[in-house]
């Protein structure tokens, strides 16, 4: 992220209102950067706490510390205190001290019903001597991708759609 931020940062104009606070024309838009709150009007410093590309262009063209502006949560000295505590394993399972009435319960799956849902396309790369009739008392229907291509009624008569 940092990396993009630097490369289009050079194509970025600044115009400085006083020391911590700066204007930035990018791609027809201006941006304010308040640098002392770590704030810039596009939300993005505030939302990552980290300096977003309005804020890396400023503090690449002042040349100020990126240090002082990236949250605590980024630097290398947060990462390596999250892994200073000590993670005990378990021991093997055979050795845990688990309560009888826990033991003997028995743990199933939830009952439920199935949902209802529309039915599957049986026919849907079908050729036309593959498709299927289906029958009812008094008419056969053929089907077809685009649904119905025809009615049989009775002995002789046919009803297309």
């Amino acid at each position: 992220m940092l990396v993009a931020n630097e490369e289009a940062s050079l194509r970025m104009k600044i115009v400085p209102l006083n020391n911590y606070v700066h204007s930035v024309h990018h791609e027809g838009r201006t941006y304010i950067v308040y640098l002392k709150n770590k704030t810039c009007t596009c939300k993005r410093f505030q939302m990552d706490e980290i300096p977003c590309l309005h804020a890396w262009t400023v503090i690449k063209k002042k040349h100020f510390d990126v240090g002082p502006h990236c949250s605590d949560m980024y630097k290398p000295s947060n990462l390596l205190n999250t892994y200073n505590i000590p993670i005990t394993p378990l021991h093997d399972q055979n050795k845990w001290n688990v309560p009888e009435y826990i033991k003997d319960d028995i743990v199933r799956p939830p009952k439920h019903k199935k949902l209802p849902r529309r039915p599957s396309k049986k026919y849907r790369d079908k050729a036309y001597s593959e498709l299927s009739w289906k029958k009812s008392k008094n008419f056969v229907v053929l089907v077809d991708l685009r649904g119905t291509i025809g009615i049989h009624i009775g002995m002789n008569r046919v009803l297309f759609s």
